[in-house]
């Protein structure tokens, strides 16, 4: 997980893979506040819009968390709560909204206190120690990262030479 600490209260975090999912997961709380990018959709107003469809914007939120779950098969992290601040006057303030974050989408986490073991948590996960697999045959080349305990696999390399 890419971490930056902002000040004492504020940490960005970018997750890597889906045990940074976890990580957040067991960091988020009820009632603190996470600001990221996301979209939303705005009903139009127009004289020949279609009352039922609306615009998909992307917009900056801030959150104040409510509610927060983890979908271990798509790698997702729903973080839903109450609008505290947005990037456009459309999207009101107080109304509901879910975050989906994803991995390599960065948000930032605010606290009013941050326990020990939290900070702990988002440390320890900066220093894990990954490895770069490299098998090598005369036709092709297999290439992999082990990080943790998930092992990536990079399409194989064909070197398109005969037997």
């Amino acid at each position: 997980m890419i971490t930056k600490i902002i000040d004492d209260n504020s940490i960005s975090v970018m997750p890597e893979d889906s045990d940074d999912l976890l990580t957040l997961r067991r960091i988020i709380r009820e009632g603190d506040r996470i600001v990221g990018d996301t979209t939303r959709v705005i009903k139009l107003e127009k004289d020949y819009a279609r009352p039922d469809k609306g615009e998909r914007i992307r917009v900056r939120i801030a959150l104040n968390v409510e509610k927060i779950s983890l979908d271990d098969v798509l790698d997702r992290l729903r973080i839903g709560g109450t609008i505290l601040e947005s990037s456009n006057e459309s999207v009101p303030h107080g109304s509901h909204h879910s975050f989906i974050l994803k991995i390599n989408d960065g948000i930032t986490i605010t606290k009013k206190k941050w326990l020990p073991i939290e900070k702990n948590l988002i440390e320890s996960n900066n220093k894990q120690i990954g490895f770069v697999l490299v098998a090598i045959d005369t036709g092709d080349c297999g290439i992999a990262r082990l990080r943790g305990t998930h092992l990536e696999f990079i399409p194989n390399i064909y070197s398109g030479s005969g037997g």
